[in-house]
């Protein structure tokens, strides 16, 4: 079995252009109890699940990210593509930028961060 390395990862979201460094993906979901009266344990039942997660990285100096108001304000989606390594992706069609978050500072490049929420249908392969 061989290990996943951070470094051979790759980001693809939208018409964004964006230097990502890093990407997190979190997965949830909403569990119902459904036990009856008189069972002796729990029972619950799994929900569909909730896709959630941030990109981060280097801005550029073209005209991109466009984080002005109306671009918050449309609903649009953006695709979205999170590759560990060859092999290793998840992909959303739909993802709604739910927060972008810049910073810069004087001793180094100015970065953004991006907040999504994946809606529709999630594929990929892993492994």
């Amino acid at each position: 079995m061989a290990r996943i390395v951070g470094n051979e990862g790759t980001v693809s979201m939208g018409t964004h252009n964006l230097d990502a460094n890093a990407w997190s993906l979190s997965v949830s979901r909403v569990t119902s109890d459904v036990t009856a009266f008189g069972d002796s344990s729990a029972t619950v039942r799994g929900g569909i699940p909730t896709y959630t997660g941030s990109i981060s990285g280097f801005m550029n100096s073209d005209d991109d990210p466009n984080i002005l108001p109306a671009s918050f304000e449309t609903g649009d989606t953006v695709a979205i593509t999170l590759t560990a390594q060859t092999g290793n992706t998840i992909t959303c069609s739909q993802a709604i930028i739910s927060g972008a978050s810049i910073s810069t500072s004087k001793t180094g490049d100015a970065t953004i961060s991006f907040d999504f929420t994946f809606s529709g249908a999630v594929t990929g392969a892993w492994g």
